[in-house]
Order: structure tokens, then sequence, then C-alpha cells
């Protein structure tokens, strides 16, 4: 039985960092290369990209929120409003009811190493956007939180990553563990939504409302939970295996899922220690159907040259952006 167990063990470790995985490369389109420190997460509203742009390697004095006109062949412009210390991972929109105002959350990681969730209103987003700061929200719940999505005037999901410990934080990192968990901040505390989740990264509201979608890292997996619109409660429902270990998931106006991806979590960790080892990047699109991810198409592979280790991709119209957080560029490409 002690054989078999470490047989299953080392399998799921194996399966889950991808080690035999790869990528079918190709895209049918054209894309330009616009030079950032690197991409955390992307959010399209209004014709226009708001893009949080953060090294993943180290903080850096360009880190922010950029903005990029879609209707152009302009460069992004980091706008002014956020704190002196902020280096963004992931965001998430909230647009009031009647569209009047909207809202950008962000989970702030310092450069102390401590963690917040910023709040800014979004002020002009068509023409000149602008961030007016709402608040500061922290917790000592946030113990390393990745994405956070909006709920609700006040109200957000944060993905959160939960070892302790240099073997804990590993074993959790091979998927050997969950390590993660969801919480729910009601506007006034935060509380578990969700726990024992695998690698926990990107979060979205599905279009209904009543399924919040994450993305699971270490089961290379898109799932779904239900959500109680009162308490915020999260129960865990179905999921669709991807051909990769997803990181941040964006929701377009047609109500599907653009998720990037890596296929090789081993080759995934030598880039992020070695910037010459460049491995490939995919991006896939989901379907989803009552709130439930149904199938996925893979929509953009490369080997590495064009962009790394992509971490983040968007689409609007004629539009599909990449990021990648440990790579210094954003593809703004042009799907035939």
């Amino acid at each position: 039985m002690l054989v078999l167990g470490l047989v299953f063990f080392t399998g799921r470790i194996l399966w889950a960092n991808g080690l035999f995985a790869s990528v079918q490369t190709g895209f049918f389109g054209g894309c330009r290369v616009l030079d950032v420190p690197g991409v955390s997460d992307i959010e399209i509203a209004e014709g226009m990209a708001f893009v949080a742009v953060a090294s993943a390697r180290s903080p850096g004095g360009a880190d922010g929120i950029y903005a990029l006109a879609l209707n152009g062949n302009g460069k992004p412009t980091r706008l002014a409003g956020t704190p002196k210390d902020f280096h963004p991972r992931g965001i998430g929109l909230y647009r009031a009811p009647g569209g009047n105002g909207l809202f950008l959350l962000t989970v702030n990681r310092r450069s102390t190493g401590k963690f917040s969730i910023e709040s800014f209103e979004i002020t002009n987003a068509k023409t000149s956007p602008a961030l007016v700061s709402q608040g500061t929200i922290g917790s000592g719940l946030l113990t390393d939180p990745q994405d956070v999505a909006a709920a609700g005037p006040g109200s957000f999901y944060v993905s959160n990553d939960t070892a302790t410990g240099p073997a804990m934080r590993r074993l959790a990192g091979w998927g050997a563990l969950p390590g993660s968990n969801i919480l729910y901040f009601n506007g006034m505390m935060f509380r578990m939504a969700a726990e024992d989740v695998y690698g926990a990264r990107g979060l979205v509201l599905a279009p209904d409302g009543n399924h919040l979608l994450a993305a699971s890292l270490t089961t290379r997996s898109l799932k779904s939970f239900s959500r109680e619109m009162l308490t915020g409660n999260l129960t865990e429902g179905e999921s669709l295996t991807l051909d990769a270990a997803p990181e941040m998931i964006t929701l377009d106006t047609r109500g599907e899922v653009w998720v990037a991806g890596q296929a090789n979590l081993f080759q995934w960790r030598d880039f992020a220690a070695d910037p010459d080892h460049r491995p490939p990047s995919q991006v896939f699109r989901v379907s989803l159907s009552g709130g439930a991810p149904q199938a996925a198409e893979r929509v953009y592979g490369n080997g590495g040259g064009e962009i790394a280790a992509a971490s983040v991709a968007a689409s609007a119209g004629k539009h599909l952006l990449i990021g990648s957080g440990l790579d210094g560029r954003l593809l703004d490409c042009s799907p035939q």
C-alpha cells in the first residue's frame, strides 16, 4: 500500500506540473509587441484595456495600472492616482447599476511583502481615464492573494494562497496539497467562502451572477462555484480540465472566458529563475453554459519566441491582448 501510495503521489505531481505536456503552436492573425515590465492582469471596458503592469520577479518603479486605447495603435499609458508603494497583481472591474460609475479593484503586493486590496473609481474611461482612490482594505486573512472579482458595490472575492513555510509552500506549488482558499468581502469584513482549493489563481463572475469561475493552477482546470447571493457562500460544482495550468482568466462581452496557462510548470519555474529559459505560451477560449465551463478551444500558441509564459489574455472586438508576468511584453493581436 505504501508503494502504491507513493506511485500515485508521484504521478499526481508529474501530471499536475505537465512534465510530458506539449504546446500546439499557431495563430490565425498577427500581433504587435508592446514593451512593459510584465503584465499581471487585464480588464477591458469602454473601448479601453486596463492593464496591471508589474514584474513577477521583483517590484519596480514602472509598476502600476496602464490604459491602452483599442481604437488605434498607441501604447499603454500609466495612470496616476495609485499609492506610492503599488505593485498590482489581479484586477477586477465593477460597473455600477445603470452604468453610472466604473470601479477597479486590485490586489496590491507592497514592497514590504504585505498585501491589500485597493479600490479606485475610473473617471473619463472612454477618452482620458484617471484613477480616483476609494480606499484600502487589509486583513490578516490576505496571506498571499492572487486575484479579485467584484460581486457588487463594496463586495468581492479574492483567491488566496494559504500554505506557510518552505516545505508546505513547495508541496502546494507542486500540486501535492491544496494550499489555497477563496475569501469573500461583504463590505465590512472578510470570511472564507471556499477552502482546500488547489492553486487558486484567476477569478471572474459568470454572466448569470450566480456562479464564480476560478482557475486552478495545480489541477489544470477551470472550476465553477455556485454562489448564494445574500451570503456570498460558494459551493463547488462542475469543472473543465485544460491542456495547461491556468493563471489569470477574463470574460468577454459574448460571455466566453479567456484563459492563458502553462503547459509545463517545471519550465515555467526555470523561466522565473533564468529569463533565458523561455517556455511556450498558449491561450484558450472557453464556452459556458449555466455558469459552468463546457469546452475549450486553443486560439493561440507559440514556442516562447513571441511571448514566453503567457499568464493572461483578454478579448474585445478585433483585439486579443496577451500578457505575461515574467516576460516584459504585451501582445496586441488581431485574429483573422
